[in-house]
């Protein structure tokens, strides 16, 4: 990442920290989807998952208990993951990152999965607002900007992706 990006990027993960310091961000926005990632898993096979961006990871099914999490501004999830996941799953993050460090993240992404990667973005502004007055949802853009991006990947990668627009709405694969 640029340094100027990694500044940004720095900036706000300090700012979700504050959040979680809360009881916000506990990992519930994943619940809408569990069976649908629970099919994904059985239909491809897969053994492996990294849940990148977890929160606090307490919407887990006790059935995932040996599965990678990852969350940059949660301290027990923060350690980088090592290797590569049969599926990487990222619900209720990608609003929240940076535009500037957009690319970079769905980058890193699509770089620890192996099979598929699975992705839930909300397209409209958050209630919320972070300690400095922003919107926590940092990167409002239609679901069609997003999706622009996510193929881009998706096709030098060679790897399928299943995007869903919020948390509880409608899914686009590819």
């Amino acid at each position: 990442m640029k340094t100027g990006n990694q500044k940004t990027f720095d900036k706000y993960i300090n700012l979700a920290k504050e959040v979680h310091r809360g009881k916000k961000w506990w990992g519930g926005s994943l619940l809408p989807f569990i069976g649908e990632i629970d099919s994904l898993m059985n239909d491809l096979g897969a053994k492996t998952l990294l849940d990148y961006g977890c929160g606090k990871a307490q919407g887990h099914p006790e059935h995932w208990s040996g599965y990678a999490k990852y969350d940059p501004a949660y301290p027990p999830f923060s350690e980088k993951p090592v290797g590569k996941f049969d599926v990487v799953i990222c619900t209720d993050v990608m609003e929240h990152v940076p535009e500037c460090c957009v690319d970079y993240v769905l980058r890193e992404i699509f770089d620890y999965s192996k099979i598929a990667v699975f992705l839930a973005i909300a397209t409209k502004p958050a209630r919320g607002r972070l300690s400095n007055g922003e919107n926590k949802h940092l990167t409002v853009k239609p679901i069609e900007w997003w999706d622009g991006k996510i193929k881009e990947l998706s096709e030098n990668t060679n790897i399928p992706y299943i995007l869903h627009e919020g948390m509880r709405g409608t899914g686009k694969t590819s």
